[in-house]
């Protein structure tokens, strides 16, 4: 089974966003002094490859720990991708993921600026397709500094998750393609978010 992982390592210094908690993996217990490893972990529920659930911008809206484990899977594709220029196939799909390249140099990112977004009339586009989901390899669905968050409302509004933080690199492997994914997230009780990990499997 050819298969493609599209989830970045959770790990020290990696990038985040001005004004979310800094993202800090600690060695708490070790066994050379203690008899085993446990590692202390402190970041937000948007860090990484994530999932937003309606609960972050929609008030009342569903949390991440409501989804069934298994919702997050289905046949797709990835298109190239930008802000403005959506163009769908017209088939139906259970997902489209978005590449951007923007996390291509995710190593060297730090804190995240000048991120590719979903144009809100793209994410009109998205809705009026049905999908269940959608996902890009960028670290939020919105324009920097926007404050209505109109991309967000669009897509959460109408019980449409997004997936942030995709690989670049890997995803670029799947463009044009029609692939199954499946992408769990840790289930955070009344969560808005969570981390989670995402496979894409070649059919």
């Amino acid at each position: 089974m050819n298969y493609v992982d599209l989830t970045f390592k959770i790990e020290q210094g990696m990038p985040y966003f001005k004004g979310d908690p800094k993202p800090e993996i600690n060695q708490f217990k070790s066994i050379k002094k203690d008899g085993y490893n446990l590692k202390e972990i402190h970041m937000g529920t948007h860090t990484g490859t994530h999932i937003d659930a309606p609960a972050h911008f929609i008030e009342g809206g569903r949390t991440i720990d409501s989804y069934d484990p298994l919702y997050f899977s289905g046949f797709g594709t990835a298109v190239e991708y930008e802000p403005g220029r959506l163009e769908l196939s017209g088939k139906k799909y259970d997902f489209v993921y978005l590449y951007t390249g923007y996390n291509r140099d995710w190593e060297k990112k730090g804190i995240f600026k000048d991120f590719t977004y979903i144009d809100k009339d793209d994410a009109e586009k998205l809705k009026d397709a049905k999908i269940k989901f959608v996902g890009i390899d960028s670290p939020s669905a919105e324009a920097e500094g926007q404050l209505d968050f109109p991309t967000h409302h669009i897509l959460l509004g109408a019980g449409i998750p997004i997936i942030e933080n995709l690989n670049s690199r890997e995803l670029e492997k799947l463009l044009g393609k029609v692939f199954f994914t499946i992408a769990i997230p840790i289930p955070i009780g009344d969560g808005d978010g969570a981390p989670a990990r995402v496979i894409a499997i070649e059919v």
